[in-house]
């Protein structure tokens, strides 16, 4: 499916979501951060499109939320995701009054979150938070990639899992017993943005071809 050359670019979109999270920062909903380094030639692995735009994950993601959980939750841990489907599985709902909280029940988490576990990132723990009204925490061992509304977060989901980003981040691995990456890895990672009609494209393209294939078998 060709792109609509009508699309708005996605540099655009990016200054976009630079203008929002100057607002957010300026309200004091947002911290400020450290500005990510500046993309060089070098770093781009491969030609894009010209309405694409090359930036750094850390730059289109809102931050974390980091709490300590005070009444009943559905607690998603590394553990909680299949990772050969790629989905939420097998939470544990929590008694706050009843059951043991785990130390690292700390993140708040919303619908369609992007969980990446920085434990063994080649296992492919990563899942979209289920779609739900129910209040979720999940593990501090996963990354929670919160994109911001102009992104699409179903195309940062597959896109966190394909290989580019999966080899990258194995690569950067430290440590024996539970090799590991740092957050700030996947932040200063970079990725490429399709305007956002393509990137909506792109993700239908991909469900329909993983559901050609799943009637194949």
């Amino acid at each position: 499916m060709p792109q609509d050359p009508n699309d708005e670019p996605a540099s655009v979109l990016l200054e976009k979501i630079k203008a929002e999270k100057a607002e957010l920062i300026k309200e004091k909903k947002i911290k400020k951060t450290k500005p990510l380094p500046p993309i060089t030639d070098d770093e781009k692995p491969f030609d894009i499109p010209d309405s694409w735009e090359w930036v750094r994950l850390g730059d289109i993601l809102k931050p974390e939320i980091h709490q300590k959980p005070t009444k009943d939750f559905t607690y998603i841990d590394i553990a909680s995701i299949n990772n050969k489907l790629n989905k939420v599985t097998n939470p544990t709902e929590i008694n706050i009054k009843k059951d043991k909280v785990a130390s690292r029940a700390r993140q708040k988490l919303d619908s369609e979150d992007v969980l990446f576990s920085v434990v063994r990132p080649y296992l492919r723990n990563i899942a979209l938070v289920p779609d739900d009204t129910k209040y979720k925490v999940g593990s501090t061992g996963f990354y929670v990639l919160k994109p911001f509304d102009l992104i699409s977060r179903k195309y940062i989901f597959h896109l966190v899992l394909s290989n580019y980003v999966i080899s990258k981040m194995t690569r950067q691995m430290k440590g024996d017993n539970s090799p590991s990456i740092r957050k700030g890895d996947l932040q200063n990672l970079i990725i490429p943005i399709p305007p956002l009609s393509e990137q909506s494209r792109i993700v239908f393209k991909i469900i329909q071809l993983f559901s050609d294939i799943q009637h194949m078998i």
